[in-house]
């Protein structure tokens, strides 16, 4: 039996806790049996930005006729784009490796942890115990049980960003955040993208945004809504997928490629947990209490395995609280959630904190909407744009914020503003009696809460 002061099983968000861990002196085992950087470095976040970003490059090519530039585009590399993505994270996957491999008081193993026991873990044969345990394992695509899918070569998020050839036909399952930034950024690149949805697509966001990115995503591409997939076949290098469509009538589809992205699960049963005392809930998401500790003492859970937000923005908050009230504090706080943002990397992006309409209405807030359209600033005159909405939310007794919504270019850059002023309670009068750089995009935040101000305070119907 080896014995630590910490063991952490993963070295995506888990890394956090792990690094400051070695500053303070603490002997640790670190786990990790796929790629060193979880999700977010290999088959997340940042190669799927890197993948987007060109894509969204060509798409605005594509409409500079706008500003009277005539262009077009000779050829796209995509294999050498492919590739130089998967070498940069490959590359800093291998560093993650190296530096834990050589690093002071660490072991770090590479291979399939399980628990054995509360606070036994078997990882290549040799068993580990410490104190304090960070479960940080992660998620993985969740696969529909759907006739003859498994026995067919259908990409999920993992493949899709490692294929090298551009399909000239694609389906797409899902209509999330994953499968509209990956099936857009293809329909970018020239393929003719077909999404099925069983519903909608992205129904966690604002209602009237949803309406907006519908309209102005399915331009280019064939969309099948409150449908459902009855079987998938593949024969002579074509995907054939038997579907049933709204009005109750069956449909073959074909392509050359298909790509499942039907949301994630956890990795909680990939851990031998059914070895120990900890809990899983329904959904397989581990059980945290607001310590994010599980159901076994000194036991923790943080990020897409206990599923309280899906986000690696999140999963570091987590970490930095886990490090200050258990590394740093002898007395731990429960964790207190700031509003917890969310961006969607399509064309055109959308970005949001806080409530939206429909929970608003649900919680029986009275509240005021701002609205303002990016055709009401002059930046977006000066870069042809002719879509965009800013939405804000405010509680209409102490006009402060309490949901932003944002859909056009640079929205995940102009969300931050809003984040602030949630956090800090900060009112409509706030949020305006500040000067916006002329001109700039976050004039259009601006608008949205002028117009709201209109509606707060007789005053401003002067004023403005």
């Amino acid at each position: 039996m080896k014995n630590y002061d910490l063991i952490i099983i993963g070295t995506g968000g888990g890394t956090k806790i792990s690094s400051s861990a070695l500053k303070l002196g603490k002997k640790i085992a670190l786990i990790e049996k796929s790629k060193a950087g979880g999700t977010c470095l290999n088959r997340g976040c940042i190669p799927s930005k890197m993948f987007i970003h060109p894509s969204n490059l060509l798409q605005n090519i594509k409409t500079l006729d706008r500003l009277k530039i005539k262009t077009n585009i000779e050829n796209i590399e995509f294999s050498e784009l492919v590739s130089m993505i998967n070498n940069h994270t490959d590359s800093s996957s291998a560093n993650i490796d190296a530096h834990y491999e050589n690093a002071d008081n660490a072991d770090y193993f590479k291979g399939h942890g399980k628990f054995i026991s509360d606070y036994v873990i078997e990882v290549n044969g040799e068993k580990l115990t410490a104190p304090k345990i960070i479960i940080a394992a992660g998620s993985r695509p969740s696969i529909p049980n759907i006739k003859g899918l498994a026995h067919t070569p259908f990409m999920t998020s993992n493949e899709a960003l490692r294929n090298k050839k551009i399909p000239k036909r694609l389906i797409v399952l899902g209509g999330g955040y994953i499968a509209t930034e990956l099936g857009g950024a293809y329909s970018g690149y020239g393929s003719e993208v077909t999404f099925i949805l069983r519903s909608t697509f992205l129904k966690r966001e604002d209602p009237e945004i949803v309406e907006i990115f519908d309209k102005e995503f399915s331009k280019d591409k064939k969309i099948y809504k409150h449908t459902d997939v009855l079987s998938v076949n593949y024969e002579d290098q074509e995907f054939e997928v038997k579907i049933v469509n709204s009005q109750g009538q069956e449909e073959f589809l074909k392509a050359d490629a298909l790509l499942v992205t039907t949301g994630v699960m956890p990795n909680s049963d990939k851990l031998g947990l059914e070895n120990t005392k900890i809990k899983i809930k329904k959904d397989g998401f581990i059980e945290v209490n607001k310590f994010l500790e599980t159901s076994v003492k000194g036991v923790f859970a943080i990020g897409d395995v206990a599923g309280n937000y899906l986000f690696r923005h999140s999963v570091n908050f987590e970490a930095e609280y886990w490090v200050e009230n258990n590394l740093l504090s002898e007395t731990p706080n429960p964790i207190d959630y700031p509003p917890v943002p969310s961006a969607v990397f399509t064309h055109p992006e959308i970005a949001s904190v806080g409530l939206n309409e429909t929970e608003a209405k649900t919680k029986n807030i009275d509240f005021v909407i701002g609205r303002a359209s990016y055709k009401s600033i002059a930046m977006a005159k000066a870069r042809g744009l002719d879509m965009g909405l800013v939405k804000l939310l405010f509680e209409k007794n102490n006009h402060k914020l309490i949901g932003a919504h944002i859909i056009g270019d640079e929205a995940s850059t102009m969300i931050q503003e809003l984040v602030l002023a949630i956090s800090n309670d900060l009112r409509a009068e706030d949020i305006y009696r500040q000067i916006y750089i002329h001109p700039a995009f976050p004039e259009v935040v601006r608008n949205a809460v002028r117009n709201a101000l209109k509606e707060l305070d007789a005053k401003y119907q002067i004023l403005f």
